[in-house]
């Protein structure tokens, strides 16, 4: 089981298309450093919304990360969805039924139907413990969000399957400039 370890830096340029499988309504901000608009800059990517067309596959709920400090955390979250999909309580592959948008925006990730109609999770940004994109076994690019408070050591996880590596490093991307863009003001 292969697993690309994302590493999120702030800059990220994306682009403005409405495609299907991509984002759509996001901003080309490069929040490099020294530059004389910062606040502008900041304030800017904490008024977007972003939203994204994936599959959401499930969740797993209370893993325990009791173990990680013998482990990196990382793979132990992967080997434990991976093997909650061969143990079946995980989907391995996404149908047309699965397609969910997720909506991005500083106050954290909040999943609706295709219509925009239903909200069907929200995960404030202060739960959000951790994003990860990986490849799964099955060659499909997933994002997995692990939700839960700080300090414990029991989580939720979210996988979501995307439509591509490009689209799966956009959302971890998004969340990521988010994440800055709060701690530098």
């Amino acid at each position: 089981m292969i697993k690309k370890q994302q590493k999120l830096k702030p800059q990220v340029n994306v682009n403005r298309d409405s495609i299907e499988g991509q984002q759509i309504g996001s901003s080309n901000e490069n929040l490099a450093p020294g530059t004389k608009d910062d606040k502008e800059k900041h304030d800017k990517i904490l008024h977007q919304r972003v939203y994204f067309q994936v599959y959401y596959l499930g969740v797993v709920s209370q893993i325990n990360m009791t173990n990680s400090k013998k482990r990196d955390t990382e793979p132990l979250l992967i080997d434990i969805l991976e093997e909650n999909q061969i143990d079946g309580k995980l989907q391995l592959s996404a149908t047309e039924e699965d397609k969910v948008t997720l909506f991005v925006s500083r106050y954290g990730i909040k999943v609706m139907d295709t219509g925009g109609q239903e909200v069907l999770q929200r995960h404030p940004l202060h739960t959000i413990a951790q994003l990860i994109q990986y490849s799964d076994g099955f060659t499909h690019q997933n994002i997995a969000v692990k939700v839960g408070q700080v300090g414990k050591h029991v989580y939720q996880c979210y996988v979501f399957q995307c439509h591509s590596e490009d689209q799966a490093q956009a959302i971890c991307n998004c969340v990521r400039r988010i994440f800055d863009a709060i701690t530098a003001k």
